[in-house]
């Protein structure tokens, strides 16, 4: 069954995607650039299959679409960092100080790419960590850091995706889109939807 997008910035004209689905909501990571010395927003967009009840996240770099996939166990494992960050966040805040650590590591069952508009490239579920990064004594962000991404069936072909850093209130934007109580919202609307469409052939 076809995946049914749900969410994040679902805008990537250069690389072929709808450029609006319904039902999306905005969740903008960002990436650091070493030459300019600062961060700046990354387009991403998650894709839900109800049948699997798995996500598929695409990440936009430069040059690469990049991205992989979670379980639903994953992604509670994805959830529980989120929530432990958000503890953190209070307390480094409250306290006035300053922290770079791991928060913990998630698995993805599987990972891809696409540099450009040529074929994708598929490889093996990796593990990802979540750490937890202070920018000064009030502002702390959530760093998704990837290992090198190698493909299934090209060893020689691989690619280490971009850090994504997410301010506070985009981190919790992405852990409550993961819920399964979130979900469920969407498939009732977009069931709903999908009978309005049908009244219209």
């Amino acid at each position: 069954m076809k995946n049914i997008v749900i969410l994040l910035l679902l805008v990537f004209p250069v690389m072929g995607f709808a450029e609006s689905i319904k039902y999306r909501s905005d969740i903008k990571p960002k990436h650091y650039n070493d030459v300019w010395k600062k961060q700046y927003d990354s387009a991403t967009r998650i894709d839900y299959d109800p049948e699997k009840d798995t996500f598929d996240f695409y990440i936009k770099e430069s040059l690469y679409l990049v991205g992989f996939t979670l379980s639903r166990a994953q992604a509670n494992d994805l959830i529980q960092a989120i929530d432990k960050y958000k503890e953190w966040n209070i307390k480094a805040s409250n306290k006035g100080v300053t922290l770079e650590k791991e928060i913990s590591q998630f698995q993805s069952s599987g990972t891809f790419w696409q540099v450009g508009n040529g074929d994708w490239s598929f490889g093996d579920g990796v593990n990802i960590s979540t750490q937890f990064f202070s920018l000064n004594t009030k502002v702390h962000q959530l760093v998704i850091f990837f290992p090198k991404f190698v493909s299934k069936y090209n060893q020689y072909s691989s690619h280490r995706p971009d850090e994504l850093y997410f301010s506070y209130s985009e981190a919790l934007k992405l852990r409550d889109a993961l819920k399964p109580e979130e979900v469920s919202k969407f498939m009732v609307k977009a069931k709903k939807q999908a009978e309005i469409d049908a009244e219209f052939n």
